[in-house]
């Protein structure tokens, strides 16, 4: 959401707006419609809101909902934990070599250390599988 200096917030105008774009497939404007849910801008905040906006997103291949649902599903918010789920989000969002990258990074080589070789091979796998939904 764009916000003017010094003029109140018009987070319903926002979401409107941003709405409008979602359902037309902007991972940009899902991105944002998640994080104005996980912030509660307007609304009180919801968790399983944002991780649902994200996950469309991230399935399009926007690597900043990529490393936000990598988050939720590490740290369980809004989303069941789960940290294969979590790594795989995170690697793809590493591989995008913008400001993302690296925190993406961070995140999947902390996430990794916990795997076995079984379960790494599998996500790793998972991971070479993925292609994005296509954008409208």
């Amino acid at each position: 959401a764009v916000i003017a200096y010094n003029k109140p917030a018009d987070f319903a105008g926002a979401r409107t707006a941003l709405r409008r774009l979602a359902d037309r497939g902007s991972a940009i404007a899902e991105t944002l419609m998640g994080v104005m849910a996980a912030k509660g801008q307007g609304r009180p905040a919801d968790p399983a809101v944002a991780a649902g906006w994200w996950l469309r997103a991230a399935s399009r291949g926007y690597a900043p909902a990529q490393l936000a649902l990598a988050k939720a599903l590490a740290q369980g918010k809004g989303i069941s934990a789960d940290p294969g789920q979590a790594w795989v989000w995170a690697k793809l969002a590493s591989s995008t070599g913008n400001g993302t990258a690296t925190q993406a990074m961070v995140l999947a080589d902390r996430l990794f250390e916990g795997f076995d070789a079984e379960t790494r091979a599998r996500l790793e796998t998972e991971r070479a599988a993925w292609r994005p939904w296509p954008s409208r």
